[in-house]
């Protein structure tokens, strides 16, 4: 019997019955198998953000690479401009994402406080 066959077997056997035993190496295997599934099926655009709205409802949302070339400046200036509270960010995971109409109104703001001066 090949592992394959094991692995099902063991699985219909799970479905019957809700406790049976599996070795940790076998249990591993299934929760990667499973979670593996998940993540490549997991379209980050789809997740909610923090504010409730969801990044595939907001075309004008950005990546940072996508902010860096919008803005034409530096990875160090764009989080120097966070610190600051200049711009916004929205961060999803590890991710971080800036809306292009708040970069905008970041550089709108900027551009009167220099003008006011």
């Amino acid at each position: 019997m090949s592992y394959t066959n094991t692995k099902t077997l063991r699985l219909e056997e799970a479905e019957r019955n809700p406790l049976v035993l599996i070795d940790m190496a076998t249990l591993k295997s299934m929760l990667n198998s499973v979670i593996g599934n998940a993540l490549q099926n997991l379209n980050p655009k789809d997740v909610n953000l923090k504010n409730g709205e969801r990044l595939n409802d907001n075309p004008d949302l950005m990546d940072m690479e996508e902010a860096l070339k919008f803005l034409k400046v530096s990875k160090v200036t764009i989080h120097n401009w966070k610190k600051k509270g200049i711009i916004k960010s929205h961060k999803m995971g590890r991710k971080l994402y800036f809306k292009r109409s708040e970069l905008l109104d970041a550089i709108k703001r900027q551009k009167y406080s220099l003008n006011t001066i």
